[in-house]
């Protein structure tokens, strides 16, 4: 019976953008082990990106472009950053543009932070 039938569909197709302790090589890079690299980004419009123990990008002030990377993720690997980054009660995962190596212009999620805290990276890239 077709009421019966449960349809799950996953999107394939979210993508985040990682300028912190996620990023390749760096202290939490295994979380995105499972997920598709898609290549280094910077965003278009400025920030301030802020360092104390760990990076937050805060986008009421217009610094630089942040530098980071882009990945391709599950819905399964998203709630999983999202538990990580305590979002929305820590960072607040927000829509932003990023442009890619290649000249592509995408929209990706990004973890930002409310307020400054630390010291400004003036040159974006943590």
């Amino acid at each position: 019976m077709m009421e019966d039938l449960v349809i799950v569909v996953e999107n394939k197709d979210i993508k985040i953008f990682v300028y912190g302790t996620l990023k390749r090589n760096k202290q939490f890079g295994y979380i995105m082990k499972k997920a598709k690299f898609i290549g280094k980004a910077e965003t278009i419009e400025k920030y301030a990106l802020y360092f104390d123990h760990i990076p937050y990008m805060v986008k009421n002030e217009k610094i630089s472009n942040v530098k980071g990377e882009v990945y391709e993720v599950t819905s399964d690997l998203l709630k999983l950053i999202d538990d990580f980054e305590e979002h929305p009660v820590y960072y607040k995962r927000e829509e932003i543009r990023v442009k890619l190596e290649n000249g592509d212009i995408i929209s990706v999620w990004a973890y930002l932070f409310p307020e400054k805290r630390g010291n400004l990276i003036e040159i974006g890239e943590f």
